[in-house]
């Protein structure tokens, strides 16, 4: 089995709370390395544009897990977790944690001002089996996802004139 390897870069944007939001950055966990946090830019009038990226993918929030008492709500993806007391000692000790991406873009979304976008671009491959990219389009009210091999396609089926052709890009 081949690994995956990613990278993942953002544009630069401006945010609500600086402070807040390199609190915020700081929680967020990637897939291997470390997070790049870069606040070194300025637009023109003087207010710091953010930015950041790493060698892999944005793993997410970390957010604590337990196997006893999970319910799954039927309208969220959240999953409820009751502990008693005991079971809190316990898992202070050794708490399993689980890496939430969903998390991570609705934190995103709070951060980021209300008149700009956050533009996160991933790209990756497993060897050549598969090569892939996409961009995650954030901003305070909205997200949507843009994937590299649907959109080329769709873009040769509108060139072509022929909204049945495809095309293999995998192994």
């Amino acid at each position: 089995m081949s690994n995956y390897y990613g990278n993942t870069r953002t544009n630069y944007f401006h945010v609500k709370d600086e402070a807040a939001f390199r609190e915020f950055m700081g929680k967020v966990a990637g897939d291997e390395d470390g997070i790049d946090l870069w606040d070194d830019e300025k637009d023109d009038q003087g207010n710091t544009l953010f930015g950041f990226g790493l060698y892999g993918c944005i793993a997410g929030i970390p957010v604590p897990v337990t196997d006893e008492d999970e319910t799954k709500t039927e309208d969220t993806d959240t999953v409820s977790v009751s502990t008693t007391d005991e079971e809190d000692e316990d898992e202070e000790e050794s708490e399993d944690v689980e890496n939430d991406y969903d998390a991570f873009v609705t934190g995103l979304q709070q951060h980021v001002a209300d008149d700009d976008a956050i533009l996160i671009f991933e790209s990756g491959h497993e060897k050549l089996r598969y090569v892939g990219g996409g961009a995650t389009v954030i901003t305070a009210k909205e997200v949507r996802y843009i994937d590299l091999l649907d959109t080329a396609c769709k873009t040769a089926a509108k060139m072509l004139q022929n909204d049945q052709w495809s095309t293999q890009c995998t192994c």
